[in-house]
């Protein structure tokens, strides 16, 4: 991925919605296109966003999170209109087997295909929670799909994502909302795996050896760079990346963006992880977009 591409895409960004939108959701949308070697057009983004907008009630929480999910519609290269679409039907999918209203609800929609059961994904949230009783909330509700997606017993493959987030607590990773979500992402390697863990923790070591801080917002990251096996090349990213003027005030970013585009390479090969790791990417956007919009609205009030 070229540097200028990725400046150029963030430049566009920046006027087309102006400064108020975080810096980080702005910097993953613009590295997204970038990793594909595109350019952001502007006004075309303008225009899905407003439709985005305005295909929402005046209180909906889609109004809170349509600026990420015009970027997510565009860097899939779907058609806005019939994504909108299938993004309320899913949505009302979701509401109809139980979840909330929340922006949350929203991005699980946005992950969902259409031949997935909106009940399995309410069973893997519930079978979640006993696990986590007070730990699994909204906000789990993307990783849910996640997970409905993989094929096998739902009570299996969260048995398989608590064995991950015991493993990597056990290996200095702090218990918490973020290593759940680690843990939910590698559920789809498949069966439980050591030397996956082992990845994670190499990645993490990696990154601190070159003075990248690892922080618990980077943990998402950690595991969508050891199931594309591409640790060193997302070091080599994050330590080009973090040198840039773009992340002088958002170094912590580096290491996201560093994914991204490691991730896109793995998925220009022919895998068949491409599809889970795009979704994981997906999430992971979904995941920065909901906290940063959660962050402002706690310093506005």
């Amino acid at each position: 991925m070229e540097k200028a591409l990725l400046e150029k895409n963030a430049e566009v960004l920046k006027r087309a919605v102006g400064s108020w939108l975080d810096r980080r959701i702005l910097l993953t949308m613009a590295a997204q296109f970038a990793a594909k070697g595109k350019s952001i057009d502007g006004s075309a983004f303008l225009k899905v966003a407003d439709t985005v907008k305005k295909s929402a009630s005046l209180f909906s929480p889609l109004r809170s999170i349509y600026y990420p999910i015009a970027g997510l519609i565009l860097t899939n290269d779907h058609l806005p209109d019939e994504e909108i679409t299938r993004l309320h039907r899913h949505y009302e999918d979701l509401r109809k087997a139980g979840f909330r209203s929340s922006m949350y609800t929203y991005l699980a929609a946005f992950l969902m295909d259409d031949h997935l059961n909106p009940d399995r994904i309410k069973a893997v949230y519930e079978e979640m929670k006993k696990y986590h009783r007070f730990l699994t909330s909204y906000d789990d509700y993307p990783a849910a799909v996640i997970i409905a997606k993989k094929e096998g017993q739902v009570a299996e493959l969260v048995e398989i994502s608590e064995k991950y987030y015991e493993e990597l607590n056990r290996n200095g990773f702090h218990k918490g909302n973020d290593l759940q979500f680690l843990a939910n992402m590698l559920v789809l390697n498949g069966a439980y795996s050591n030397e996956l863990v082992g990845d994670v923790i190499h990645a993490k070591d990696e990154f601190r050896r070159n003075g990248i801080k690892v922080k618990e917002m980077h943990y998402s990251s950690l595991a969508v760079i050891a199931l594309s096996g591409k640790i060193n090349e997302a070091v080599k990213y994050a330590l080009d990346l973090i040198d840039m003027k773009l992340f002088k005030w958002h170094k912590e970013m580096a290491i996201v963006v560093a994914t991204v585009i490691v991730s896109q390479e793995f998925a220009d090969a022919p895998t068949g992880l491409t599809a889970a790791l795009q979704a994981m990417i997906q999430a992971q956007q979904a995941s920065i977009a909901a906290v940063s919009v959660a962050a402002t609205s706690a310093h506005g009030s």
